[in-house]
């Protein structure tokens, strides 16, 4: 049953592409209203979203849609379900956490306010992605996600922001093009791009086949899956903390939707046939992200590549195609969201404050820094599946997935990779916070509350989940058993 409630999805999506270039002018002339308004702007789709839990709590769907393109069969058009919900969920408050988090970290950045225009057409163009009804306009929604993200990562990072920057475009427009050679094929062999068309016109074919590998490519790159993994360290590291807190806890976030919306709900017989070298291809991204983050010294790198070792987990959840392993991966992408921008805006913290990100340069700072520091060792032991944090409860559900499937013994090394996840984050938190301070910390205090509040909304969902997680596993599990069913 559709429930159709005013044009609120086109408002999602339009109020922060329309209000861009009015918050970027207004931001030049008085910052102070121009954060005001920004952060405004950022919270309307978030409200709109909560607005719809109910209704998709209960199973109904909310739906646009406006004629377009007559002449090759497409519309503008957006639906909020079961299956985009959680996706939504957690970009649209992430990106309205994001915008308050900027307001004092990135004050005073040349040419702020180009950032926050940016910022909010970032957040647009990835909220366009899962709410997209049709193949064709998801690709305009993914490219337009590319764009501001480049800009940001080359006008505002650090290190060598131009040459981070162009390598993150060029790997991720790579699999954005391989993910539309999937696309335009799809269209030649059944004059349609409409998800609902699709998914009565699909048949098992080889042609088929390779359109699913295309479209897995296009995701597996977005996700970093190894081995297109390569882009992520550098620009997850060195932009601004803001954005990767985005980026890591949101934006790869998209490549698990593709698989999710697409490949289960169109191509679920495909992904049977190929679903072992999917996983041995997650598993090698646990381990390797993994190993590599142990061995870092940067904190923000040490997060980037924990990044493609806990997508790794996710793609296991999904390709099991078991209905707690698939749910149980939808519900790390929000986990390790959280999660992930909880660690994330922790660094941003000790970047903010002490100009310094070395854990060789670090340590001592528990007493001077009390909430960040408990915010750290909580993100981290909840990415690492400790009991009874969120990430616990998500990787359990991987896990009973992946040996209801009879992969046991894939399922055994992922479940052995978690002590490695510990290990670096342990280590990492250790030398920040406990080890013999370094450089003199006599005047070194905790965040700003404008900080401050986003990591505590973050905390706390980050405990919550572990205990109260009923509502949105339950709009989870509904979505997955309708998939699998197709």
């Amino acid at each position: 049953m559709d429930a159709n409630i005013l044009p609120l999805l086109s408002i999602i999506i339009f109020i922060q592409l329309i209000l861009a270039p009015i918050i970027y002018l207004v931001t030049r002339g008085s910052k102070k209203f121009g954060d005001i308004l920004s952060i405004i702007t950022s919270s309307i789709p978030f409200i709109i979203v909560l607005y719809f839990f109910n209704i998709v709590y209960n199973g109904s769907t909310v739906y646009e849609e406006y004629p377009w393109i007559p002449a090759f069969n497409l519309k503008i058009g957006f639906l909020l379900d079961q299956t985009s919900y959680p996706f939504a969920l957690l970009i649209s408050l992430m990106g309205f956490l994001s915008t308050i988090y900027s307001t004092k970290y990135m004050e005073h950045e040349h040419n702020y306010a180009a950032y926050m225009a940016l910022l909010l057409m970032f957040n647009a163009g990835m909220l366009g992605v899962v709410l997209a009804i049709n193949l064709f306009l998801l690709y305009i929604f993914w490219e337009l996600m590319l764009i501001p993200s480049y800009f940001l990562i080359a006008y505002w990072g650090t290190g060598r922001p131009r040459i981070i920057g162009f390598k993150y475009f060029v790997f991720t427009h790579a699999g954005a093009l391989a993910m539309l050679f999937g696309i335009v094929w799809l269209y030649v062999l059944y004059g349609t791009l409409e998800l609902s068309q699709l998914s009565h016109l699909i048949t098992n074919s080889i042609e088929n086949l390779y359109i699913a590998i295309l479209i897995f490519i296009g995701a597996a790159v977005k996700m970093a899956v190894f081995p297109f993994h390569t882009w992520l360290p550098d620009a997850h590291a060195e932009a601004p903390t803001p954005i990767s807190v985005l980026l890591s806890g949101v934006m790869i976030k998209t490549g698990a939707y593709l698989i999710v919306r697409i490949l289960l709900g169109l191509f679920s017989w495909a992904i049977s046939l190929i679903n072992i070298p999917i996983v041995i291809l997650a598993l090698i991204s646990m381990i390797w992200g993994g190993v590599m983050a142990l061995v870092q010294v940067d904190v923000k790198r040490v997060l980037a590549y924990s990044s493609i070792s806990q997508v790794g987990y996710i793609l296991f959840g999904l390709v099991t195609l078991s209905p707690v392993g698939v749910a149980g991966g939808i519900f790390h992408v929000l986990n390790h969201g959280f999660a992930k921008g909880l660690l994330f805006m922790c660094s941003g913290v000790l970047i903010h404050v002490l100009n310094e990100r070395d854990l060789n340069k670090l340590g001592g700072l528990a007493s001077k820094m009390p909430f960040t520091a408990t915010a750290m060792l909580v993100g981290g032991l909840s990415i690492a599946g400790t009991p009874p944090l969120g990430g616990f409860a998500s990787e359990w559900m991987i896990f009973s997935g992946g040996i209801d499937s009879g992969l046991t013994i894939y399922t055994a090394v992922a479940i052995a990779n978690t002590a490695l996840t510990a290990g670096y984050y342990l280590r990492m938190i250790r030398a920040v916070f406990f080890l013999n301070p370094k450089q003199d910390i006599s005047k070194v205090h905790d965040a700003s509350l404008t900080m401050i509040a986003p990591m505590s909304i973050l905390l706390f969902l980050v405990i919550i989940l572990g205990f109260i997680n009923y509502p949105i596993t339950t709009i989870i599990t509904k979505s997955v058993i309708q998939l699998i069913k197709m």
